[in-house]
């Protein structure tokens, strides 16, 4: 347990930070998981909208440096790649 008062606050500040960047992987992790049902399910549709709440996701991730740009821009290069090769296959 912290003793100083600035050791007091340094807790509470990295306390509300962790809450608060939980917060914003649990949106991530429930728009992913409805973009992966979607593409289970081989709904085009509803994968193309969950696709741009996941990017709109993944950018406010990455604007407030709770993941990096590039590991941000990765996931939705690779989640585009995906909806992609879904529509490929439909068209098959």
């Amino acid at each position: 347990m912290p003793i100083t008062k600035s050791a007091k606050k340094a807790l509470k500040q990295s306390d509300k930070k962790h809450s608060r960047n939980e917060h914003f992987k649990d949106l991530y992790r429930e728009t992913r998981k409805a973009f992966e049902k979607a593409i289970s399910t081989k709904n085009l549709e509803e994968a193309k909208t969950v696709l741009t709440k996941l990017h709109s996701n993944i950018d406010k991730l990455s604007k407030k440096n709770i993941i990096h740009k590039n590991n941000g821009s990765r996931k939705k290069s690779k989640f585009a790649l995906i909806l992609k090769g879904l529509e490929m296959s439909l068209k098959a």
